[in-house]
């Protein structure tokens, strides 16, 4: 039964962060579901999103393939150098881990950019990464608290 609790809840949570993606154009609302999968510390489930959410974003992205890899990569090294210093589930962690993967964002497109010679908006680029900045912990809250096992009277 757990099992399936936590499958039906990967669906609605993929379903709603790409509703979020919908109407708040170059955030990546899955983000904070595959933080939440990186603190779980289960490998098999981490691999799994991370093939997932990398075809969804390189299948309605318009750089060639490789920049969701190196997304989603990324995210797996900043949380590794971050959690060894800090709590992984820590509200100062989570902004701080927010702030570097909006950068990262920032950095990633622009280089993506530069190697496929794709013309940028840096205006729009630095809004976007401020709002996933901004967007992370948010989402991330709410999924938290959402997850079977955090869940208000500890449904599993």
């Amino acid at each position: 039964m757990k099992t399936l609790y936590r499958f039906v809840w990967w669906i609605a949570y993929i379903s709603g962060a790409l509703l979020v993606q919908r109407f708040i154009p170059g955030v990546d609302a899955l983000v904070p579901g595959f933080l939440l999968a990186l603190q779980e510390q289960n490998r098999q489930q981490c691999f799994w999103l991370f093939i997932l959410f990398t075809l969804i974003q390189e299948g309605t992205g318009n750089l060639l393939f490789g920049a969701a890899a190196l997304w989603y990569g990324g995210q797996v090294l900043l949380f590794r150098m971050g959690s060894i210093i800090f709590v992984k589930d820590n509200i100062i962690f989570i902004a701080m881990y927010s702030g570097c993967l909006g950068l990262y964002h920032f950095l990633l497109t622009w280089l993506m950019c530069a190697v496929q010679a794709v013309h940028v908006d840096f205006e729009a680029l630095l809004r976007e990464s401020v709002i996933q900045t901004l967007i992370i912990p948010l989402i991330w809250a709410l999924a938290h608290i959402a997850k079977p096992g955090h869940a208000p009277g500890g449904a599993q």
